[in-house]
């Protein structure tokens, strides 16, 4: 019997616990995602606001080096050969150079000096490489560069070589009131800048540019190359037009779940170029929740602990007098009919006094009987 009391009142203790623990971590857990999607929203606007200010920075600077004496000096060159060598040790120069502007931390991946076709006449990291190539051809934000009496300044993102895209800055070089040229920088969107960019923002970025049909994840705030792939995957599945819907949006990456934005790339010219995604764990932000209903879970087994030793203690101090009030009951029954039940307890006492009277009674009657 001891083992059906102990078992029904553990049973009722965890059943009152494990429900008071799920409460509390669902309720938890929701109380803490409140805050998601709004900060998703915040983020979206944030980034336009960050990517417009790093991109005007770089365009100011990209204007500053197409207006410099250096850069003039690779235009007055005579020969062919003189002029690829001064504007690979000025591409070279300007690449270094432009580490030092705010948040890019890192040389210019492309710094190309262009003559006044669009072809390439050298560019940083090979003296060779690409020479003759036909930006203005290939890129419209070339030829936007170009273009009129005065040519543009001009910023875009485009797809340079079949490794990666790049963000852009084109700027002509003025000679005798026309364009003699253009400088072009660029940067890859890489995971380091969408980490820098998820610190300014307050929430993960990623940058995803589109392939023909398909869309591929160049750079992410968050995970490795496992969650670039599943948010290519997932971002696949969700159609061509899925960076003009802004609408919020759940998936799983590496185990985690995430709410997510999406909309077109701020700064592009072109819409189909491909979006900007951001993004926050709802996995990390529920995680605060087991902090405020695991004391409830421990309480839970405290109670446990408390229930099995209160019961194996009620169980041992009401079973040794009823053991005894069972062996004296055999006493008499085996033919011992003057034994009287001497067992002191507080809660049986009177139980015990009363069987003492009971047997007492039928001792005197049966001496009665035999009386007679």
């Amino acid at each position: 019997m001891r083992w059906k009391l102990l078992i029904g009142n553990l049973i009722a203790v965890l059943l009152v616990g494990v429900v008071g623990w799920r409460l509390a971590l669902s309720n938890a857990a929701e109380a803490l995602v409140v805050d998601i999607d709004p900060s998703v929203d915040r983020g979206v606007e944030l980034l336009a606001a960050v990517r417009d200010q790093a991109g005007d920075a770089l365009l100011d600077a990209v204007e500053a080096s197409a207006a410099s004496p250096e850069l003039a000096a690779v235009f007055a060159q005579q020969s062919e050969t003189g002029r690829r060598d001064a504007a690979f040790a000025f591409a070279e120069q300007q690449a270094r150079a432009l580490a030092s502007l705010p948040r890019r931390n890192r040389p210019a991946d492309l710094v190309a000096v262009l003559d006044e076709s669009g072809r390439i006449i050298a560019r940083n990291v090979e003296r060779n490489q690409d020479v003759n190539r036909d930006l203005r051809a290939q890129f419209p934000v070339v030829a936007r560069a170009l273009a009129g009496a005065r040519g543009a300044n001009v910023r875009d993102y485009v797809r340079y070589s079949e490794q990666s895209w790049f963000e852009v800055a084109v700027v002509p070089v003025m000679g005798e009131g026309r364009p003699r040229g253009a400088l072009l920088v660029g940067f890859t969107p890489a995971d380091s800048a969408a980490r820098n960019d998820a610190s300014r923002v307050g929430v993960g970025v990623g940058y995803v540019f589109r392939e023909g049909e398909r869309f591929t994840v160049q750079s992410l705030s968050v995970g490795t190359q496992a969650e670039k792939e599943q948010l290519g995957t997932w971002l696949n599945a969700q159609g061509a037009n899925f960076f003009n819907s802004r609408t919020r949006h759940t998936t799983t990456l590496g185990g985690q779940e995430y709410r997510l934005a999406a909309v077109p790339m701020p700064g592009a010219h072109d819409g189909s170029v491909g979006g900007a995604v951001v993004l926050r764990s709802l996995t990390q932000a529920r995680a605060p929740a087991s902090d405020v209903a695991n004391p409830v879970l421990l309480a839970t087994l405290l109670g446990v602990l408390l229930v099995t030793a209160y019961n194996l203690y009620l169980a041992l101090y009401l079973q040794k007098p009823i053991e005894q009030i069972e062996d004296g009951l055999l006493q008499v029954i085996n033919g011992n009919p003057h034994h009287r039940i001497q067992v002191e307890h507080e809660e049986l006492g009177g139980v015990i006094y009363r069987v003492n009277q009971l047997l007492q009674s039928v001792d005197d009657e049966d001496q009665g009987e035999g009386s007679a």
